[in-house]
């Protein structure tokens, strides 16, 4: 899904789905100027014109499950839509859900009829200023009107009926004052419609054969599954007990003993795992709800919604109850940050170690700790800022000596909340030895070489070049002190070098060296 954000529709990212049409969109007309600019927001190629109007020409996102349609684009809120685009949306798009934005007005001047041609839902009335045609394409199957249409006065007449049967779920606006007959007659495979708290609709309001009724040949079939969604002492909730629908009474404990329905909320909800991990896609885990030993089944028993839950830290998914079951509950599961992978440990000098590892996507940055022999545990010594940073290097340690580390990456959720991967790998690493201090000694074709013992040092190597860029030679590996090379040739010139090292984990770490040269006698 797309999402935009501007001031006009931050509060509007619900599904369903409805847009003004001029009459020149419905039916090709010519009614503004030339467009003076193009452009493309979030998907939806559009043409802006002189008198600062919009037109919607296309959608271009042909994978999108859901549709956003802007109630401002490039700062304007006088939009309609092209007939490529409206024909797109009726026949072409896999879009199941269309988002509908606070009211998109000035449009009254075009005096626009509905047609049911185009999928219109229904038509808002503005006083003399004319009639203003809203669509669903025909794929739709659930329908949320967003709060914001303060014109919005009636929801009457027919045209929800031709070629939108499928439509299974539909939330009203708390604007909604009156509920026409037939407005929302002939839906055969509609499940539940909400109205919201603030509902401004009286029983009045609210005439006969249109909630829960089909056509079935000539006569009038009542829709058993059908159930109504209201709050205690509504119209709503009148109108479901005059005609015997269920209706679910979403801030009262007393709606079961209403209809015998079961709070879906007291049910055992559970997932398969405690943790899921962050992909940088949407994470949808199964739900698991029983009720004692039965296992509910969705689409029969409840039908859930899922939230974005794509980034580290809280996933979320709404549970709403159907059939015999009533009431919504709000899931909600971890998600964590992935282990981190190729973490390693270098040497980079006699005081220095360098760690590298692989990004974690969705991670923030990462916890390094080290071993502490004294308290045999691994304690946190540096956090890296940065999902992205894969390096780091700890300063000012001892030479030949041993480090151990462990690495977790962490993503910060809401209220700062530090959430860690579950495992944490590790790596274990030597500083270089110091440098050998040593000297040399010569006699008659004989050189010794005698040198310091080195803090941490398994061993030494010994070499030696006849020339000052000639290549070493190696003559031994001790772990003494001394060394005395004999059979030299006399009075020559002779190069030499001592290198301490130590062995980790089968990896030898060499010291630095010196060059010192000597003739013999």
């Amino acid at each position: 899904m797309k999402r935009i954000i501007s001031g006009v529709l931050a509060m509007a990212l619900v599904l369903g789905g409805t847009a003004a049409l001029p009459q020149g969109a419905l039916f090709g007309e010519s009614v503004i100027t030339a467009s003076a600019a193009q452009g493309n927001y979030y998907g939806f190629d559009y043409g802006t014109y002189n008198d600062g109007t919009v037109e919607l020409l296309r959608y271009k996102e042909d994978s999108d499950t859901t549709i956003t349609i802007p109630s401002e684009v490039a700062g304007s809120n006088k939009i309609y839509f092209s007939r490529e685009l409206v024909s797109y949306l009726n026949y072409e798009t896999p879009a199941t859900a269309l988002t509908i934005g606070p009211q998109i007005r000035d449009f009254s001047s075009y005096n626009v009829t509905y047609t049911d041609a185009f999928g219109v839902i229904y038509t808002y009335y503005d006083g003399d200023k004319g009639a203003h045609p809203y669509i669903i394409p025909n794929g739709m199957h659930e329908l949320t009107v967003s709060d914001g249409l303060e014109n919005l006065l009636t929801l009457s007449g027919t045209p929800i009926v031709a070629g939108r049967t499928n439509i299974e779920y539909i939330t009203l606006p708390a604007d909604l004052k009156e509920l026409g007959s037939y407005s929302l007659f002939g839906l055969t495979n509609l499940k539940r419609i909400s109205f919201p708290k603030e509902s401004k609709l009286t029983l009045k309001a609210i005439e006969e054969s249109q909630l829960g009724y089909y056509k079935k040949g000539s006569s009038y079939v009542k829709n058993t599954s059908f159930v109504i969604e209201c709050y205690k002492g509504s119209a709503a909730e009148t109108y479901a007990k005059q005609n015997g629908f269920k209706c679910w009474i979403v801030d009262a404990d007393e709606q079961d003993a209403f209809n015998g329905l079961i709070n879906i909320a007291e049910m055992d909800i559970s997932t398969p795992k405690d943790k899921y991990v962050c992909t940088g896609k949407q994470i949808k885990p199964a739900i698991i709800i029983k009720n004692g030993s039965d296992v509910l089944q969705e689409d029969a028993d409840y039908t859930l919604e899922y939230q974005k839950n794509i980034y580290v830290g809280q996933g979320t998914v709404t549970i709403k109850g159907m059939g015999d079951y009533s009431g919504s509950k709000v899931f909600t599961f971890s998600i964590i940050p992935a282990n981190v992978s190729g973490f390693n440990a270098f040497a980079y000098s006699k005081s220095a170690t360098e760690l590298r590892w692989n990004a974690v996507t969705g991670a923030d940055g990462y916890i390094i700790y080290k071993y502490d022999d004294a308290a045999k545990t691994y304690k946190r010594a540096a956090v890296i800022e940065g999902g992205k940073v894969t390096q780091h290097f700890f300063w000012a340690l001892k030479s030949g000596t041993t480090y151990k580390y462990a690495i977790k990456a962490f993503g910060i959720a809401g209220s700062s909340k530090e959430v860690t991967s579950a495992k944490y790998p590790t790596a274990t690493v030597s500083t270089k030895p110091d440098t050998v201090n040593f000297k040399l000694t010569s006699a008659k074709k004989t050189v010794k070489i005698t040198w310091d013992k080195v803090k941490g040092a398994k061993g030494y190597i010994v070499y030696y070049k006849t020339s000052p860029n000639g290549k070493w030679i190696k003559l031994t590996t001790t772990n003494k002190t001394t060394f005395k090379q004999t059979g030299l040739n006399r009075n020559t010139t002779y190069y030499y070098t001592v290198k301490a090292y130590r062995k980790v984990n089968g990896v030898q770490y060499n010291g630095g060296f010196t060059t010192k040269s000597i003739a013999t006698k």
